[in-house]
């Protein structure tokens, strides 16, 4: 069966768009409660080190998700009163 690239929609990642995610992802590796994903952040986090490593476009889909919800966490803004 050939490979439909429909269902990713963002296509492959580029080195840019890991670094970005790469900046919050130690918070994403410290709230993780389920091992295999903790396991995946901790073999993205080691693998993003290596500047000729890039996802797989399944990789990069979970990668852009797990970064997505993390940052819904972050969308109730902090009020400081007097």
């Amino acid at each position: 069966m050939p490979t439909t690239f429909a269902k990713y929609l963002n296509g492959p990642m580029d080195r840019h768009e890991l670094r970005r995610i790469m900046w919050t992802w130690p918070i994403l590796m410290r709230q993780a409660t389920d091992n295999k994903v903790k396991n995946f952040a901790y073999y993205v986090w080691e693998q993003s080190d290596d500047a000729g490593w890039l996802p797989t476009l399944r990789q990069a889909q979970w990668i852009r998700e797990l970064n997505r919800e993390l940052s819904d966490q972050d969308d109730t803004p902090d009020l400081i009163e007097d």
